[in-house]
């Protein structure tokens, strides 16, 4: 009769451990979909408060502008980067170049096309937000006529990544 402090520990076998590192796999995977989903969320949510920050910044210079009576400023305001009205740049703004050139940029954030004079958001997958098309939300500042002269910082479209 074998003692039992003679017979050897049981560990695991290949099976269950298969099944635990299976399992272990899934969750993580679950995990890390869920972790992305919070971070497009998160960059979404600071894109559009950026967007609200300069078009608040838009008016404040506009209003300046009219209570001043400097009417033709508001034409020069429509050809700048729109960057410059605030107090300080976004964390993940990229500074201006072409958009030929976005190839060159690695990481998601806004850049200012000196030449169309449209200021557009770069996601580091190339793709809006939550539609999952292949597009970049782009954004000019534009004189508008409505009751009175004024400007506005307008999604003028969208450009496919090339």
């Amino acid at each position: 009769m074998a003692r039992k402090e003679d017979r050897p520990g049981r560990g695991f076998t290949l099976l269950e451990f298969a099944i635990v590192v299976a399992v272990t796999a899934a969750l993580c995977t679950v995990l890390l979909h869920r972790l992305d989903g919070c971070r497009r969320a998160a960059e979404e949510a600071a894109t559009r408060q950026t967007v609200a920050a300069l078009r608040t910044a838009l008016q404040v210079e506009v209003t300046r502008a009219l209570a001043q009576g400097r009417t033709e400023t508001l034409a020069e305001l429509a050809g700048q980067n729109p960057i410059r009205l605030l107090a300080r740049p976004p964390a993940n703004y990229l500074g201006e170049f072409a958009l030929a050139e976005q190839g060159r940029v690695a990481r998601n954030g806004w850049v200012f096309d000196p030449r169309d004079k449209i200021l557009v958001y770069l996601t580091s997958e190339r793709e809006r937000f939550a539609s999952g098309k292949s597009k970049l939300p782009m954004f000019k500042v534009e004189l508008t006529r409505n009751p009175a002269i004024s400007l506005a910082l307008n999604e003028v479209g969208e450009q496919g990544v090339r």
